[in-house]
């Protein structure tokens, strides 16, 4: 399978630090669904939100969060995957 450069670009983007993913974007592997699975969902940690100083700081990581689950849902509808 071939991914949408879009696609690949977003994974590297949302995860920098994960040649692993890197790589199975590049490749089209299918298993990449399973780290993007994985990784997504997991929302804030409640003592992050806790300790908390600003609501833009809170506003920044869910934001980041939820570009974790838009990524999955998009990667299940490119690879017609159910979520």
């Amino acid at each position: 399978m071939e991914y949408p450069e879009d696609f690949i670009k977003e994974v590297k983007e949302v995860y920098p630090d994960s040649p692993d993913m890197h790589r199975l974007a590049d490749e089209g592997q299918y298993f990449l669904g399973r780290y993007l699975d994985d990784s997504s969902g997991g929302g804030i940690p409640l003592d992050t939100v806790l300790t908390a100083l600003t609501l833009e700081e809170l506003q920044v990581k869910a934001r980041r969060e939820k570009r974790k689950v838009n990524l999955y849902r998009r990667w299940c509808e490119i690879t017609g995957a159910q979520s």
